[in-house]
């Protein structure tokens, strides 16, 4: 394999991560997500008693496959401009996570100092 399939396998398994992630907890597609989930009753499973729409397991499968076919299937500027988008935004949430544990680290220590 060269570098730049390894690199876009890499591209497909963050934004498969970040896809997933954006359509369990982003605000804005919950009432899509809602609306799917009551319109495909045939995707729930008595046996897991859980939906696919709502399983990230699941869904991480479904959403895998479609970003491939598509990197395979289309033209790839496009699935890789919506791949780099979406691994924009999952490393941004990290960065700003790391920031946001940073700051509370500092904020504990100040309070810590006040109580002293």
């Amino acid at each position: 394999m060269t570098g730049s399939v390894i690199m876009d396998i890499i591209l497909l398994i963050v934004a498969t991560e970040a896809a997933v992630e954006l359509w369990k907890k982003a605000a804005p597609l919950q009432g899509i997500r809602e609306w799917l989930i009551d319109k495909t009753p045939f995707l729930y499973s008595e046996r897991q008693h859980t939906h696919l729409l709502d399983c990230p397991f699941c869904l991480s499968f479904w959403a895998g496959s479609c970003l491939t076919a598509m990197y395979f299937f289309t033209d790839t500027t496009a699935v890789f401009i919506i791949s780099v988008s979406l691994v924009t935004h999952r490393l941004s949430n990290f960065l700003h996570l790391h920031f946001s544990l940073i700051r509370d680290r500092q904020m504990d220590v100040r309070v810590a100092r006040k109580k002293a």
